[in-house]
């Protein structure tokens, strides 16, 4: 009788790596196209002269939108089995949408007969952006004619509070020390600054001219909201489908879907740095940033993925006789509402530090470069080295306790950016990555897997993504926006850590209880 011999496992790998090529390649190319745009997003919105606060109710309102998007679009690919073609149709409006986040003109200058110049002063440990006119201020800041307004910039700001002094003035990022202020001129000074409303003190100094742009200006509100619909849409539906596809081509085998998953990480560090460096060489010496570079990089990498897309082999699988069904039948069991509740608070998490981690950087005098070698260092120190390990990490604790290390892990990292005082600093803290979503994502993608009927993937991975980033950064991004508008971003990561570690302990009670099947 012959004995048919297995294939050697070396080349079984080979053939594996082979087959799954173009996904790595598709992850490749998606993210750093994203990477170019994403992490940059909201400082751009800064500089367009949107506020804090603004911020957060337009990306709360776009992850809202995402609640719906995910699975309707999911739920379509997976009825007609087209996710070539949505996934095309998709990357093919996120061009559309770069080019018109790229075209959004700077808000104008106000007009006026005087030149107005803006500073940052620091009093009693507090900023404040004071506007004054050059023509009356010229001898002194406290001229009997010098007309100016003020504004709370920070309670506690960091840069007050290094300096051991009780007043300075600066231009833009240079210190200028003003001796012998009278005290009359330091009452007047805080008898006109208005505690109850907040500025953004780098919005209202980066012109060379010297004068302030309009606060959240209605045409650049408007292009900014609208453009970022469709790129938020565009970008949330890609993600999830993919990962759903990336289970097609697994067959299952979702302890690989990490190192799948990696190479996206691979491509965001590696073209998010890139991006920053860009922008930090077109900037030059003036004093707004360039962003343009990182919006024709993404395109460049948007139009080669179309082409990756229709080289990826998707299996057509058994349909569900009703995919909408079979999952709303699923969402009333308590251990998934439970898990899906886990993923809107750590949803709620990224929503705060995704949108102000690089805004509290920049106002602490993050460069450009600095800013993209952080989130290069988040991807390769970070992400890439947990997305590769997930399956053993999963393996061994289990997809529930992976949850509880990203609370833990996250609510560290809050904590100890809350007491950053130099921005360089975050590039160790982003080590943290690995645990707090490199493995997280891994574990959320892999449990969904498990837990979803057949035929019906696609739908139950929108869902969970749009609980994940639809409501939970829905939320947090409402009170991030409203805490670094009224409190800073120091205190907001502060709080941040500390509803994190709560969570963390919420989560650890939860998975006692399944484990003891309390819960079913």
């Amino acid at each position: 009788m012959e004995i048919m011999e297995k294939e050697p496992q070396p080349i079984q790998d080979e053939l594996t790596f082979l087959k799954l090529l173009p996904l790595k390649l598709h992850y490749l190319l998606f993210f750093a196209g994203n990477s170019a745009i994403f992490p940059y997003i909201f400082v751009y919105a800064k500089q367009l002269g949107i506020t804090a606060d603004v911020i957060g109710y337009i990306t709360a309102t776009l992850w809202c939108v995402t609640v719906l998007t995910r699975p309707v679009l999911g739920g379509l690919a997976d009825h007609f089995q087209k996710f070539k073609l949505v996934l095309t149709c998709m990357l093919l409006v996120s061009i559309v949408s770069d080019l018109g986040l790229s075209f959004i003109p700077q808000p104008p200058q106000p007009a006026s007969n005087s030149t107005t110049n803006s500073s940052v002063i620091c009093l009693q440990d507090n900023s404040y952006l004071v506007e004054f006119e050059a023509d009356t201020c010229a001898a002194s800041l406290c001229a009997e004619n010098c007309t100016f307004s003020c504004h709370l910039c920070e309670r506690d700001s960091t840069a007050c509070t290094r300096a051991n002094i009780s007043f300075y003035l600066s231009e833009y990022f240079e210190i200028e020390l003003i001796d012998n202020v009278p005290s009359n001129c330091t009452e007047k000074l805080l008898s006109e600054c208005d505690n109850s409303s907040r500025k953004d003190c780098i919005n209202n100094t980066v012109s060379d001219t010297g004068g302030s742009y309009e606060q959240n200006a209605p045409l650049q509100l408007a292009l900014f909201t609208g453009f970022a619909s469709l790129f938020f849409i565009c970008l949330t539906t890609l993600e999830s489908l993919t990962d759903a596809a990336c289970g097609n081509a697994l067959e299952g085998k979702m302890e690989l879907y990490g190192r799948q998953r990696m190479y996206g990480t691979i491509g965001w560090g590696m073209f998010s740095l890139l991006a920053g460096y860009l922008n930090h060489v077109v900037t030059g010496s003036s004093l707004l940033v360039s962003y343009w570079p990182g919006f024709y990089m993404a395109l460049i990498f948007y139009i080669f993925d179309i082409g990756t897309i229709w080289k990826l082999k998707i299996k057509h699988i058994r349909k569900a006789k009703n995919v909408f069904k079979d999952v709303g039948r699923l969402l009333f069991q308590p251990k998934i509402l439970l898990f899906l509740l886990q993923i809107i608070c750590s949803g709620m998490l990224r929503g705060i530090f995704s949108t102000y981690q690089l805004w509290y950087l920049e106002s602490l005098g993050a460069s450009q470069l600095l800013l993209g070698s952080v989130t290069s260092t988040q991807c390769f120190l970070g992400e890439v080295i947990f997305f590769f390990i997930s399956g053993w990490i999963i393996q061994k604790i289990g997809h529930l306790n992976v949850f509880l290390l990203s609370f833990v892990t996250n609510g560290l990292r809050f904590l100890l950016y809350s007491f950053l005082e130099n921005p360089w600093w975050a590039m160790l803290i982003e080590l943290l990555q690995g645990p707090a979503y490199g493995s997280f994502f891994a574990a959320v993608t892999a449990y969904v897997r498990v837990i979803a009927p057949k035929g019906a993937e696609a739908t139950m991975q929108g869902i969970t993504l749009a609980a994940l980033e639809g409501i939970g950064m829905s939320v947090g991004n409402l009170l991030g926006g409203n805490w670094v508008h009224n409190l800073g971003a120091r205190t907001t990561f502060y709080w941040a850590g500390i509803m994190s570690l709560i969570f963390g302990m919420a989560s650890c009670i939860l998975n006692g209880l399944l484990a003891c099947k309390v819960i079913k």
